[in-house]
């Protein structure tokens, strides 16, 4: 399913918009509502005018052959050929469009000096020397990996920051950060700050257990207890004490398997 996407104010006041017929700055507000995360899509007439104006009986495919020329001619996309197949790719998508975790694009990428892609509507396109940005899937790789780095680091922050009643984070493990990625795939970092905002006003996960237990971030790490944190499991009022030993039972399991004493070793946890 396509994504929601945005469309900027400042394109009604744009020269080349404005020399756009009707019909074709509805068809191109269309392409990029219709384009994958890197800004491509389909530019099959015959699919453009059943996906665009499925009502509109009056409507020819050669209608929308003579807008994709219109908007080839004055605006910022590039229509080509691959395979049989009719493409078109936007410039400068990635500064129109704010995508959060991307998906990398199914739809063959342009390339200028590639014998098997054929540009279309070359003629009149005052565009044609515009190229589309090279390596843009290396680019949103990189800028995924920067996404997630800074998310991880901002949970650290929340917890840390929230948590003062709790053991600080000193380190970001790999262990650790997969935990983060599994985390936010349930939860929001709104959702997460509450959590951590529950734990530290809560007087078993803050000590007050037979054990002087705490809780400490892998454990609000794991989707189960954080679930039971939100959903007031450990509030002073419900104690918490019977998901506590079984907590310790999971631990002395654990133990046997690896040798480990629980008793003596309750901060492993």
């Amino acid at each position: 399913m396509a994504r929601k996407r945005m469309i900027d104010p400042n394109i009604w006041q744009s020269e080349d918009f404005g020399k756009l017929s009707l019909l074709a700055k509805i068809v191109f507000i269309g392409l990029f509502s219709l384009a994958d995360d890197e800004g491509r899509g389909r530019a099959n007439p015959v699919y453009l005018k059943s996906t665009l104006f499925p009502y509109e009986e009056s409507m020819r495919s050669a209608d929308i052959t003579k807008s994709l020329f219109e908007i080839s001619s004055n605006m910022s996309v590039i229509f080509y050929s691959c395979d049989g197949s009719d493409y078109y790719s936007l410039y400068n998508w990635d500064t129109w469009q704010k995508i959060d975790k991307p998906t990398n694009s199914k739809i063959p990428a342009f390339e200028e000096n590639n014998e098997e892609i054929r540009q279309l509507f070359v003629e009149g396109s005052s565009k044609a020397s515009r190229r589309v940005s090279p390596n843009r899937i290396e680019k949103n790789k990189n800028r995924i990996r920067i996404e997630i780095e800074k998310n991880r680091i901002e949970v650290k922050e929340i917890y840390n920051s929230t948590c003062t009643n709790l053991p600080q984070v000193q380190k970001l493990t790999d262990k650790r950060n997969k935990a983060i990625d599994n985390f936010l795939k349930e939860f929001t970092e709104e959702q997460f700050k509450r959590i951590c905002e529950i734990a530290n006003n809560s007087d078993f996960l803050t000590g007050n257990n037979e054990r002087k237990w705490k809780a400490d971030f892998d454990f609000l790490m794991r989707i189960d207890k954080a679930t039971n944190v939100l959903e007031g499991k450990y509030s002073n009022s419900s104690g918490g004490m019977n998901d506590f030993k079984e907590l310790m039972e999971e631990a002395r399991q654990a133990d046997e398997q690896t040798g480990n004493n629980t008793d003596n070793n309750s901060s492993s946890w």
